[in-house]
């Protein structure tokens, strides 16, 4: 697909936004909406294995900055691949499984192996002179071949040192595998205990 049929694409996405609560109004048919976020949503094309990321206004800013993130990521199997960028979107790989915050939900079994990739991709950010930031359950993918990507990597430039994936590693090696530890964590506990998480590290 050329460049102007993308572009055309995001010029017919919509948004409203009320009491901080973003929705699409309208999009163009070949579109669906595949995931939100708190700056963007996700839409998936129709008959190509891509999607579109539009951030709302005025997240414009990271836009541009998630593009030149993933520009310095290319070539690690660890991110998608993006393929064309526009003032307020990002043309990228349509990566298909479960986030870990869904296999904690569905009682989906998060491997030693996953915590290690994930470890490996962000040592690979740091070589390439990013600081890995804001890394949470909902950016960490386990695709149906049982590799991870790493998606929303604007907060990658940040000077801030942010622990979020250490303390999410110390608390799965110091508790997952043990015996009393859930099958499934409720989303609502999941979701309470990002929040609280976010305040504490304002």
């Amino acid at each position: 697909m050329n460049s102007s049929q993308y572009n055309f694409y995001v010029s017919t996405v919509s948004f409203s936004n009320k009491n901080n609560q973003v929705k699409v109004l309208k999009h163009h048919p070949d579109l669906q909406v595949y995931g939100t976020g708190r700056s963007a949503v996700v839409f998936k094309v129709n008959g190509e294995h891509r999607v579109i990321k539009i951030f709302y206004p005025p997240f414009e800013k990271t836009a541009i900055q998630e593009k030149n993130n993933y520009e310095k990521l290319k070539g690690s199997s660890y991110y998608p691949t993006i393929y064309e960028s526009g003032p307020n979107y990002l043309v990228m790989d349509l990566i298909e499984g479960k986030t870990f915050f869904e296999c904690l939900a569905e009682g989906i079994l998060l491997k030693s192996d996953y915590v290690h990739q994930v470890d490996n991709g962000l040592q690979y950010a740091r070589d390439v002179g990013l600081n890995p930031s804001d890394i949470h359950l909902h950016n960490l993918i386990v695709t149906k071949e049982g590799t991870i990507k790493i998606i929303d990597v604007a907060r990658f430039s940040q000077e801030k040192q942010c622990t979020q994936w250490q303390d999410l590693k110390n608390g799965y090696e110091k508790y997952y595998h043990r015996t009393y530890f859930p099958t499934k964590i409720p989303k609502w506990i999941m979701n309470s205990v990002s929040k609280l998480y976010r305040l504490r590290n304002k």
